[in-house]
């Protein structure tokens, strides 16, 4: 066997991978995939052996599905039973896979593995790049399945109907006992082309949801728990013989990292066929880019007629040109949509200013306070959507709940509310269906349709109890937080009102996934109540930072103020880094608030402090004892502008009391 080589790095070649690592981050939060098809293939263009770049890559990858497997079983989308049993077989599947390149590169050198993993990548992609491509033009021609339930198909009863004594496990998600003899060779056959590619979800997953009739949401979150367990001990076993480059792995997961927050970005504006599309053109492009490579390979096998150096170098430059030209593709319909989306928001927000400006007429603006020093105070305008009121309307709240200890506080507060404001309740419970879920099974899902209908009924009666209008949603749906958006949007909800998950361990550091995303993604105002918390009006503390945003926040927390007849406490908080100009502007925002609220009869103070905004806003409300923060949804620059504000996150994280994020229109 000749000697590894690993390929030199410099500042040009640490850059190079860096961005192929930031571009496969990017795929990998657009599309929801691992990303590693782009990796390997990209690696190997560089001239990284086959085997040292799925080595390295597998060890880049263990990580990410372990943090990805920690997160999404908070929400129960995970089977960690069935998730270490099939990565027990899978692991076998990637010692055997290792053992055929470790043999495959003794018998013909680097030459042999990189045939090997290019022809399986050409396979492998053209089988599952045309059917995600099928798939996205059925959708986009609206040919995508409904959202009833439907019957398990008659594998998935066939397997589950195999009964063989002493091999019987049962598995919660499928509530069915399966024969672990049927997860052996779906296992074997995960850990195989993981060894081989670095991608064994295009087998784990698809198996999951079509032998054992498990849905896709939970069938992609327990293929995490496969990968961590197939990845680390492939890592390890690759690392032994010295295969795993960790300067490689170190790279493009630093990359990665980066590039996945983006492509998560993009998605909150394009529709599944879209996403499907991206995904089916990287895939195509990427096999045909590794198709100009199988020539020089096998070539240089004489497995054919020796091609010249000149053409294998111009086939080289081909593959090199197609893969370069895919990723620059890739990220550009992703950093589109991402533009499109921030390009429409801003146009609805510039809609949304018209009437109230053209209605103004001479002499001062409407919407314009004045305070001692002539300094304008703008309000929001009237929103052309009827869905949100900046001025503070609470006529008709929507509250998400899922029954759990986490949502029962903000059905008790919103009842509260709506009682006191003499408003209308509507809450709503989703069950996850459609084509994702087909394999959940009737009984499954009647049971926890029932569950879910039987605590609506609660719901309406406590409710009732306090003399409440309230009206039920039993949802069938697939993302939780669209569902809500969508609702809200149907009901022209002025408030969506949604729990938090609770502080401990990696909980401190991220909100609930489906709070966060409500909140990036609703027209109106949502209100996020702690378990513990209650919204009595003691206090409000308004947190600006004289943005647009914190503006329209401002005319909200002034409304709820004079209804509650509650002390307002207007802060803003200067980072370190910023300078003096910076707190001048602090302090004229916070003073401009504050002479308004004064002159509409409202007891206001303000106040700029030094340090971290979320940890003194939240040490504020602490010590004002106050028992709502109200903040914008979004801060002053970039990113912030179409995903939650990280200030606001952070707010929503630190303190214990309630907070109301204010939508700006």
């Amino acid at each position: 066997m000749d000697n590894i080589q690993f390929i030199d790095l410099n500042a040009t070649t640490a850059l190079i991978l860096f961005l192929v690592g930031f571009v496969g981050g990017m795929v990998s939060g657009f599309i929801g995939s691992g990303g590693a098809f782009v990796l390997t293939p990209a690696m190997m263009s560089m001239g990284v052996p086959g085997v040292v770049a799925v080595a390295s890559n597998m060890a880049h990858k263990f990580p990410k599905a372990l943090v990805g497997a920690y997160k999404r079983n908070k929400y129960g989308q995970v089977d960690v039973k069935l998730g270490i049993i099939m990565g027990i077989f899978a692991e076998g599947g990637v010692l055997f896979g290792k053992h055929v390149m470790v043999d495959i590169r003794e018998a013909f050198g680097a030459a042999g593995t990189n045939l090997y993993v290019s022809l399986v990548f050409v396979v492998v992609l053209g089988i599952v790049g045309l059917l995600v491509l099928r798939d996205g033009l059925r959708e986009k021609r609206g040919e995508s399945v409904d959202k009833a339930p439907k019957q398990l198909n008659p594998l998935v009863r066939w397997v589950r109907g195999l009964y063989i004594p002493g091999t019987m496990i049962y598995f919660k998600s499928m509530d069915a006992k399966v024969s672990f003899l049927v997860l052996v060779p779906l296992g074997f056959a995960t850990g195989l082309l993981a060894a081989t590619i670095a991608v064994g979800g295009f087998i784990g997953v698809p198996a999951m949801m079509y032998v054992l009739g498990l849905p896709a949401l939970v069938a992609s979150a327990t293929e995490l728990v496969i990968a961590f367990v197939m990845g680390l001990g492939g890592s390890f076993f690759y690392a032994l013989d010295g295969f795993v480059d960790i300067r490689l792995s170190m790279i493009i997961l630093a990359g990665s990292l980066f590039g996945i927050q983006i492509g998560a970005i993009g998605t909150t504006y394009v529709k599944d066929y879209v996403v499907k599309f991206v995904m089916a053109v990287i895939m195509l492009l990427v096999l045909v880019s590794r198709f100009f490579y199988i020539p020089g390979y096998l070539s240089e096998l004489g497995a054919v007629e020796q091609l010249a150096a000149e053409t294998v170098r111009l086939l080289d430059v081909i593959g090199e040109g197609t893969l370069a030209f895919a990723l620059i593709l890739g990220a550009v319909m992703i950093l589109q949509a991402l533009y499109q989306g921030m390009r429409e928001h801003r146009l609805a927000e510039a809609v949304a200013t018209l009437p109230e400006t053209a209605l103004a007429g001479a002499g001062a603006p409407a919407g314009v306070f004045l305070n001692a020093a002539s300094t304008p105070f703008a309000a929001p305008a009237a929103s052309a959507s009827p869905l949100l009121s900046p001025l503070g309307r609470f006529e008709r709240f929507l509250v998400a709940s899922d029954g759990s200890q986490f949502s029962a506080a903000a059905v008790r507060e919103a009842i509260a509310m709506a009682r006191k404001c003499g408003s209308e309740v509507h809450v709503m419970s989703l069950v996850a269906t459609g084509v994702e879920h087909e394999g959940l099974g009737e009984a499954i899902l009647k049971q926890e349709m029932d569950m879910a209908q039987a605590y609506l009924e609660q719901v309406r009666e406590q409710a009732a109890a306090a003399q409440v209008a309230c009206e039920t949603h039993l949802i069938h749906g697939q993302t939780v937080d669209q569902e809500i958006v969508d609702l809200a949007d149907h009901l022209k909800a002025d408030v969506i009102v949604m729990g938090r998950r609770g502080r401990r361990g990696l909980a401190r550091m991220m909100l609930g996934h489906a709070t966060a995303q409500v909140i990036g993604r609703a027209h109106c105002n949502v209100l996020v109540v702690p378990r513990a918390a209650k919204v009595e009006g003691r206090h409000i503390v308004l947190a600006t930072d004289g943005s647009r945003f914190a503006e329209t926040a401002a005319i909200t927390a002034a409304s709820l103020a004079r209804f509650c007849q509650a002390k307002i406490t207007v802060i803003s908080v200067i980072k370190p880094s910023y300078g003096v100009e910076r707190r001048v502007e602090a302090e004229q925002a916070v003073e401009r608030v504050v002479v308004h609220m004064n002159s509409e009869g409202i007891s206001a103070e303000a106040t700029v402090l030094d340090g971290h905004p979320a940890e003194i806003i939240a040490g504020v409300a602490r010590e004002k004892n106050a028992d709502l923060i109200v903040t914008g949804s979004h801060g002053r620059t970039g990113l912030e502008r179409v995903l939650l504000g990280s200030t606001s996150e952070r707010i929503l994280n630190e303190t214990p009391c309630a907070v109301l994020v204010v939508k700006a229109s």
